[in-house]
């Protein structure tokens, strides 16, 4: 029963492990994601590049259609990727102590069982 407990707890905390890990690794991401933003709005647009109602247009789109979207990954989405994580960490560390209090208790009615077969032991 007790190395049911153990093999449960050592999952749990691997998966805590990979799961900080894996943040770790999206919060580099979320940083080199963010430094790109500006190359959603080259190339600049000037009189001397490109203008007229076709460039007016492609603004519009790169504005609405790119900058936007990108805005919104960085900001909302990355946000709700590290919410759900942090909440999974935390519903994981949770287990985990459930799991050591289960642990403790298997072991100390254990060690009784024991301390009463040897009780019983030196009475005969």
């Amino acid at each position: 029963m007790l190395a049911y407990y153990y093999a449960q707890l050592q999952k749990k905390q691997e998966e805590v492990r990979r799961l900080t890990a894996c943040q770790t690794t999206l919060q580099g991401k979320q940083s080199e994601f963010q430094s790109n933003e500006q190359k959603c709005l080259e190339p600049e647009l000037s009189a001397r590049t490109w203008h007229g109602t076709l460039a007016t247009a492609f603004q519009d789109i790169r504005e609405a259609g790119i900058h936007t979207p990108f805005l919104e990954i960085v900001g909302t989405q990355f946000a709700d990727v590290f919410t759900a994580i942090a909440d999974k960490i935390n519903s994981l560390n949770a287990e985990i102590v459930s799991i050591e209090q289960t642990i403790a208790r298997l072991e100390a009615e254990a060690r009784a069982e024991a301390e009463e077969a040897k009780r019983i032991c030196l009475l005969k």
